[in-house]
């Protein structure tokens, strides 16, 4: 079966792939573009689902630069996407054994409450933020419409900006060693490396602006849930003339003459456009949609060696109970680099957990039955022989034996924070790095596509008219991913000129 010609095809409905559309279309609404998205809901990772009349974000659990003035807020205004971001607050409580502490999403309280825990380190907390801050504000210090500015801006950045120049090409790590002495303050301080999956020594400097920001800037949950959000960036995208097909996954990208004109989608149905934008993974939009043959050597080469993110575990628990006397958002004994030193180096299981009550943020997604809470830990795609499914990946009996176990050990951890949530689950749901591959087709359900710390590549293919958009070539983050998808655009804005 054929399909009218568009002008732009885009795979996937990511933020990546949203922005893309949004940003053609609200250029140009005379433009003719389709997103194709494989599941029946948009989002890929910002997403969410309901149980029982429970709701549950499936992935992402905050944004950043979502404040008023701030540079995601702006990028999505300036699209016509306007929605309500409520502040998280505080943005997490690191609870130990014997100890907590209240991370705020202002610096001065947090700060305030880093002094009363570490009274003998107040010294190292105030030099540590100087010099956090002091970053901040030389980064942002050329009013930035974007997250990642172009390399002239940059370079005038780093080179004019005392604090940038001299730590902007150093590692997280270095930050932390020259700064933190104690161990349990660096345990508060390096939680959000988790946010990229690697360690603090991977890390830029300049990253940790990135992951310090709702210490400065806040942490915001969008009014509704994740589900919400995608939902309203779809909506304005289709009300400027944009077409989204859901159910439609793609078998192939049609290439002639060395130009990508088309896709083949697996129900046989053939879609042609002028530009094809895949904010799919990766690896998949190369080996799978196009095929090696179509690109050199060194190229499909470089793809196949780049290693993936981690993954993921999430437990989706409906109670007959409410949590009103919980925070919304709970890092139960959590020590990010031994943990992310675990997970590369033969991980045996968990014994942390990353605990989310949304509804204690935004009490529209209350019910009368109880709590929704998820529960989260980074994991190996390849724990415990690929989840008991082996080489052929085939789920059986083993795989949902492995599954609940580990699942009832986040629980038990969990029930350390929250005293007797086993007691009261009347809905569970669970997810393994399976079943994130399958939902969000990412190669080892990879939660921030390629690894950080990698060569990543540019968005523009070797292969004529296919472009990229999304994690899989600016890296991990919901800003980042729809910032990368208005750079798409606006190049193809330029070509069609």
């Amino acid at each position: 079966m054929e399909n009218t010609k568009y002008d732009a095809i885009i795979i996937g409905s990511g933020m990546g792939g949203l922005a893309t559309g949004l940003t053609l279309q609200n250029k140009n609404p005379k433009l003719k573009t389709i997103i194709l998205e494989q599941h029946t809901i948009p989002g890929g990772c910002v997403n969410g689902f309901n149980r029982k009349g429970y709701y549950f974000d499936s992935g992402a659990e905050g944004l950043v630069y979502c404040g008023e003035g701030q540079v995601f807020r702006k990028g999505l205004e300036k699209l016509d996407v306007f929605h309500e971001f409520i502040p998280i607050e505080p943005v997490e409580v690191m609870q130990y054994s014997n100890n907590k502490v209240t991370m705020y999403g202002n610096l001065e309280k947090f700060i305030q409450e880093l002094e009363e825990k570490f009274p003998n380190e107040k010294q190292e907390i105030h030099r540590y933020f100087k010099v956090i801050k002091d970053m901040s504000d030389e980064y942002y210090s050329l009013d930035l419409d974007e997250l990642e500015p172009s390399i002239p801006k940059l370079i005038k950045i780093v080179f004019t900006r005392p604090t940038l120049r001299k730590y902007g090409l150093r590692s997280f790590k270095y930050l932390l060693d020259k700064f933190i002495t104690n161990s349990e303050l660096r345990k508060i301080l390096a939680v959000y490396s988790l946010w990229l999956g690697v360690q603090p020594d991977t890390i830029s400097a300049t990253s940790a602006i990135v992951f310090n920001s709702p210490f400065i800037y806040g942490n915001f949950y969008p009014k509704g849930g994740m589900l919400s959000f995608a939902k309203k960036l779809a909506s304005v995208y289709e009300s400027k003339g944009g077409t989204i097909k859901y159910k439609s996954k793609v078998k192939k990208i049609i290439v002639e003459k060395k130009r990508a004109v088309g896709v083949i989608l697996n129900s046989g149905e053939k879609i042609h456009g002028k530009w094809i934008i895949s904010n799919a993974d990766l690896k998949k939009t190369i080996f799978d949609y196009v095929g090696i043959e179509h690109f050199k050597e060194k190229y499909h080469k470089m793809i196949s060696q780049l290693k993936q993110s981690i993954s993921g575990f999430a437990v989706y628990l409906g109670l007959n109970k409410n949590l009103v006397d919980h925070h919304s958002h709970i890092a139960y004994n959590v020590d990010a680099e031994n943990y992310l030193h675990r997970l590369f180096n033969g991980f045996k299981g968990p014994e942390e957990v990353l605990i989310r009550i949304p509804e204690n943020i935004d009490p529209s997604l209350k019910n009368d039955k109880g709590s929704s809470v998820v529960l989260l830990s980074m994991v190996p795609y390849e724990y415990d022989d690929n989840w008991g499914t082996g080489k052929e990946k085939k789920k059986n009996s083993l795989y949902k034996q492995i599954k609940e176990k580990y699942a009832d050990i986040l629980i038990k951890i969990a029930e350390k924070a929250i005293p007797n949530l086993s007691k009261h689950i009347v809905v569970k749901e669970i997810a393994t790095p399976l079943t994130f591959e399958k939902y969000i087709q990412s190669s080892q359900g990879a939660w921030y596509g390629p690894r950080i710390g990698q060569k990543f590549p540019k968005f523009r293919s070797p292969l004529k008219n296919l472009l990229f958009a999304g994690g899989n070539v600016h890296g991990a983050g919901v800003p980042t991913c729809f910032f990368s998808g208005i750079d798409t655009a606006q190049y193809v804005l330029k070509k069609m000129k």
